[in-house]
């Protein structure tokens, strides 16, 4: 199967501000304004804005900065994201080519794959993430596509905190 696809700046934003908002320090973040906004409204004598500051402009700051990056960051016609790609899924291997270069990616170094915003993400072993443009595949493939992802990709789980980097 071969597809084309190019992602749009729309595309390209939702999927960052969406893989943005799910790392875990958010939740920390929200963890710690939700907490403390919690006591605020159960214990009158713990002091109002200290604690509500504290916990809200963290957040605050990690959610704008991020928005703000993101759009910025996606004013750069120049990024390789936008370059038109074009994959060829093989039996043993994933053949990506695009004008900066092509490369061949032998399935077993895909660890994961998911449709997320109009996109579907290809998460590599070495951490590198590939975007084929839904909007690429035809409505008649979609089953296809997908059946030949579930069927090529073997999920892997992510690694910890403390394993080796594999080379």
């Amino acid at each position: 199967m071969i597809i084309e696809s190019t992602i749009s700046q729309k595309e390209f934003v939702q999927h960052a501000l969406s893989r943005y908002f799910r790392r875990p320090i958010f939740y920390v973040f929200a963890f710690v304004a939700a907490v403390l906004t919690a006591f605020v409204i159960y214990d009158p004598t713990t002091p109002q804005a200290p604690a509500l500051l504290g916990g809200w402009i963290p957040f605050l700051v990690y959610a704008i900065v991020g928005w703000i990056t993101i759009r910025r960051q996606s004013r750069n016609r120049d990024l390789p994201i936008y370059q038109p790609t074009r994959y060829e899924l093989g039996r043993d291997t994933l053949i990506v080519s695009a004008r900066s270069g092509r490369s061949t990616i032998p399935w077993s170094q895909v660890r994961n794959w998911r449709k997320l915003a109009g996109v579907y993400e290809l998460q590599l072993v070495n951490g590198q993430v590939l975007l084929i443009s839904a909007r690429a595949i035809s409505p008649r493939q979609v089953g296809t596509f997908e059946r030949m992802l579930r069927n090529r990709i073997e999920p892997k789980p992510e690694p910890g905190v403390f394993d080796e980097p594999t080379t």
